[in-house]
């Protein structure tokens, strides 16, 4: 698709159900738009607060925008278009610039905006398939994608909204594409330091002005017991926040939120994200937060497809990226994440997705 000769009238009439939003450059995304709701009416005997991510520098918003498909590159800057090559080999340093690049509002979609989502695909009963077994996925043999044309051996990306209708996240042609497998996808506005949790609070980090550099005073710990953001002392071990520990009870272990990280370790641990837990320190307020960014189960009896989460908590600085690559097989998923890496990494399985909220 050729956006130079970018056509709205022909945009629409191609995606109906969605938006096509230009950034400054003057190049279109299709854009699927996510409208505000409460905890309450997502997570099971959640408050009535705004889900985060319809809270951006203190005030409520009425929704916001995510790209339907993870991003192509046109001149350095991230595109949501349909039947492209998915960007990898992504860092987060470089995600964030394709992003926050195309303009004021645009930003690397952030782990609350994520998580909101995330808890509208439970809550209307199906978590998206996508391809996660190298162009299609686990559980359904006889559907396929369209593999990337003159693919190297062993990439196995396919190119963006050519799955069948279960990769959508509403099931519908209208919905967001391949949260499950092709690419793992960064999310912004959040980190953890030697295994304690940081965010930009709400979805501050939807504003594109607020730096996520190592040493931005924007960053804020969470605070167990009443779930507060509070300003971090820069170690990771801030009295009374959330962080991060390993129990090796299980026959690979689990991760465990607490105050105190007694099992630091500057490696990859994995557990199944249905056995995540939070000790009594861990507040309800906190704990809604937690579940809120789609960290940690809402629900004891869901059935969350096994899908495992990874993380490195003896690390200095580690950022998270979500939903799983095309070899993760059925433990991808809408709720998978890994917080694992420092700003360096990359490999051929990441990618990300440009999020919009209309800023002044």
């Amino acid at each position: 698709m050729n956006t130079l000769d970018y056509d709205p009238i022909l945009f629409k009439m191609m995606f109906p159900n969605n938006e096509i939003i230009a950034d400054e450059k003057g190049k279109p995304s299709v854009m699927v738009y996510i409208p505000k709701f409460t905890m309450r009416e997502m997570i099971p005997g959640g408050s009535s607060k705004v889900h985060p991510a319809f809270i951006v520098n203190g005030r409520e918003i009425d929704g916001f925008y995510i790209s339907k498909y993870q991003n192509t590159d046109i001149d350095g800057l991230g595109y949501s278009l349909p039947a492209a090559l998915p960007l990898n080999e992504m860092g987060i340093d470089l995600s964030q610039s394709h992003s926050v690049g195309k303009g004021l509002g645009w930003h690397l979609t952030t782990i609350q905006e994520w998580g909101a989502i995330a808890h509208w695909c439970k809550k209307n009963g199906h978590l998206p398939y996508g391809n996660n077994d190298c162009g299609k996925d686990k559980r359904e043999d006889m559907r396929r994608a369209l593999r990337a044309p003159n693919a190297k051996e062993g990439d196995g990306r396919v190119l963006t909204g050519t799955g069948p209708l279960t990769w959508s996240h509403d099931k519908t042609a209208a919905g967001i594409w391949d949260l499950n497998g092709n690419l793992s996808e960064w999310v912004g506005g959040f980190r953890t330091v030697f295994g304690e949790l940081q965010v930009l609070p709400d979805n501050d980090g939807a504003d594109n002005r607020r730096p996520q550099g190592p040493d931005s005073p924007a960053w804020r710990a969470i605070d167990a017991a009443t779930g507060k953001y509070v300003v971090p002392d820069g170690m990771g071990t801030t009295k009374g926040t959330i962080k991060a520990d390993y129990v090796n009870e299980f026959f690979e272990g689990y991760w465990h939120f607490t105050v105190d990280v007694k099992n630091p370790s500057e490696m990859i641990r994995r557990g199944d994200f249905s056995y995540i837990t939070c000790d009594d320190a861990i507040g309800l307020e906190a704990r809604e937060l937690l579940a809120a960014l789609a960290i940690i189960p809402d629900d004891p009896a869901y059935d969350y497809k096994q899908v495992y989460t990874y993380m490195n908590n003896g690390g200095p600085e580690c950022f998270m990226y979500r939903g799983g690559y095309w070899g993760s097989g059925a433990f991808a998923g809408i709720f998978c994440w890994s917080c694992s890496a420092g700003r360096s990494h990359t490999y051929e399985g990441l990618g990300f997705r440009a999020s919009y909220i209309p800023l002044k």
